[in-house]
């Protein structure tokens, strides 16, 4: 099965998009989360550990689409 991929930066977030190269069909929609307000701006530990889960949370999915993938090979 072969993928279409789009990444993009959309309000200064990142963005990935994958697609079914042959049905067009969404695989995978993620975006970095944004702060929220209650995020304190300053805080850069804080900070951090958001963009490290976003990450983990990225990885995670790709996994899985990956497994997916080669179990109905």
């Amino acid at each position: 099965m072969g993928y279409r991929t789009n990444a993009r930066a959309t309000h200064g977030r990142p963005c990935l998009e994958i697609r079914d190269a042959s049905t067009g069909a969404v695989r995978l929609l993620w975006q970095h989360p944004a702060a929220t307000r209650n995020d304190p701006p300053e805080d850069p530990l804080a900070r951090a550990l958001l963009a490290e889960e976003a990450l983990h949370s990225l990885f995670r999915e790709l996994f899985l689409l990956t497994a997916k993938d080669r179990l109905l090979r």
